[in-house]
């Protein structure tokens, strides 16, 4: 009986959500910048690169936070088949929390915002990975 392709769903959510402060003059995050979570980086030191296109990443202003503060949540299935490289990590892999890579890249020339110089990261929330198949 051959394996078959197992889904994991990334999120970060609610009250979870990664709070910034934008200082950029080039755009804003949704507005000329579009996070990225590049990669997932599980509790036992894994890391599981992530295409652009595997998670749907969320941005927008922040009520509270005041002038230049966002709100950056994700969400996203991302299937495993059985002869991905991270296969193994992912059968050993239990429901857990998770950090993340991300990236605020620029919509039209592809500049990647420079953490602390473009933006700070005022809240960085763990995410949850959850198996689902």
């Amino acid at each position: 009986m051959s394996a078959s392709n197992v889904l994991v769903s990334f999120r970060l959510e609610g009250e979870r959500a990664v709070r910034l402060k934008w200082f950029a003059t080039d755009g804003v995050p949704g507005d000329g910048f579009k996070a990225q979570v590049t990669a997932i980086k599980l509790m036992d030191g894994g890391r599981l690169a992530m295409d652009k296109t595997a998670i749907l990443e969320q941005t927008a202003p922040d009520p509270e936070g005041g002038v230049g503060a966002y709100l950056m949540m994700f969400n996203g299935i991302v299937g495993f088949a059985p002869d991905h490289p991270d296969r193994k990590t992912i059968d050993a892999m239990v429901d857990q929390e998770i950090e993340y890579e991300l990236e605020l890249v620029h919509d039209e020339n592809g500049r990647v915002a420079a953490e602390n110089t473009d933006y700070r990261i005022v809240e960085r929330p763990r995410g949850i990975a959850k198996k689902l198949t």
